[in-house]
């Protein structure tokens, strides 16, 4: 889809035009509120318990190795990319944080895709879709954080105050609280209505694109608590994610054609080494990061040296992410972020299924029959 759209696009025969994706930007907004929710809906306490330790060493290996790691090697690195290399260190900095951030993403639906494809079952296979769902938890609640960093050094007149740290405060227990005020009211209309359920989540994922932006609430997170409600106060996980399977298709389609539509090809073109240097660097760093988080768990040479694989696809949360970021960044700037992380974004999304089909038949986890 994401394909498509450069061929649609400005770049390809222009039918995908600004002025037509401005027109249409609530579908993509509302595409946004089901990729979370989905996320969200694979978020199950009782799965986590039983790999609460190898879980959060390999969550905290590759997030600090590659957020960390990614910023340093940009910044150092800065002089010798055409694209940076014009930029002053505050910018280069600014810059380096939001590209760093995006990288710790990883695709649920991807990786659920696969899982289902092959018919996975095994420890490795549950190891790597539990970190996925956390690890995107984690990047849609600190996200904001990090965006607000960023605007320190990229947007002229912006200074930090006490006044950033209670619009994010509110921002985000707002949004989570309405996230769980939603997620109950889903369970009440999956469990006493049962009808028309598709029809019915199109108006949940209406009412969330609409209230996030009156409130200006966060539209990842509002979705993604949403969808953790549901999955773990109820029984009715397995009908919203049927649900929103139901209905979603058309927004999704969008939802990626745009995000290939917005790619800008000069600065695809002055970008190039630096999207190609994320992208090698990405897969280094989840390596080391998640090797360092085996090490530390305890865990087998199996999970240590191969569940890495597992890792590497992006999609929907990374695309939706760039979306904000276009939002939240006025100009040029904006646009010229998108563009290199829906470029990494398509690289990634290309070798992550790859990658990850190795791992599962390497370690015998497919067919599984019970």
């Amino acid at each position: 889809y994401m394909i498509l759209g450069i061929i649609l696009g400005p770049i390809g025969f222009n039918f995908l035009n600004s002025e037509i994706m401005d027109q249409l930007k609530v579908l993509e907004s509302m595409a946004l509120s089901f990729i979370a929710l989905t996320a969200g809906g694979e978020f199950k306490f009782k799965q986590l318990k039983k790999f609460t330790k190898t879980l959060i060493y390999l969550l905290s290996g590759q997030v600090l190795v590659v957020f960390l790691g990614l910023i340093i090697l940009i910044n150092i690195v800065a002089a010798y990319i055409p694209f940076l290399s014009r930029l002053d260190q505050e910018h280069i900095f600014g810059f380096s944080i939001i590209l760093a951030g995006i990288a710790i993403s990883k695709s649920p639906a991807t990786t659920i895709g696969i899982i289902t494809e092959l018919k996975a079952k095994g420890r490795v296979t549950e190891i790597v879709l539990s970190t996925t769902v956390v690890k995107s938890i984690f990047l849609v609640i600190t996200f904001p954080l990090m965006v607000a960093w960023a605007k320190l050094y990229l947007v002229e007149e912006t200074a930090f105050n006490m006044e950033i740290i209670v619009n994010l405060s509110t921002n985000i227990l707002g949004s989570i609280a309405l996230g769980i005020i939603i997620g109950f009211i889903i369970i009440w209309y999956l469990r006493m209505v049962k009808m028309e359920k598709a029809i019915f989540m199109l108006g949940v994922s209406i009412l969330i694109t609409a209230i996030s932006a009156l409130l200006n609430f966060e539209i990842l997170l509002i979705a993604i608590i949403t969808g953790i409600i549901v999955e773990n106060f109820s029984e009715q996980g397995e009908s919203l994610i049927d649900a929103i399977e139901n209905s979603s298709l058309p927004l999704y389609i969008i939802f990626f054609c745009f995000a290939g539509a917005g790619l800008h090809l000069e600065t695809l073109k002055n970008a190039l080494s630096l999207t190609i240097l994320l992208v090698l660097a990405r897969v280094i760093f989840i390596f080391i990061g998640n090797y360092a988080g085996g090490v530390l768990a305890g865990e087998n040479s199996i999970i240590k040296r191969y569940s890495w694989l597992g890792f590497i696809g992006q999609a929907g949360i990374a695309v939706g992410l760039a979306t904000l970021i276009e939002n939240s960044f006025p100009g040029e700037i904006g646009k010229q972020i998108k563009t290199i992380l829906i470029a990494t974004v398509v690289v990634n999304e290309f070798l992550g299924p790859i990658l990850f089909k190795y791992l599962l038949v390497k370690v015998k986890e497919i067919n599984a029959t019970n």
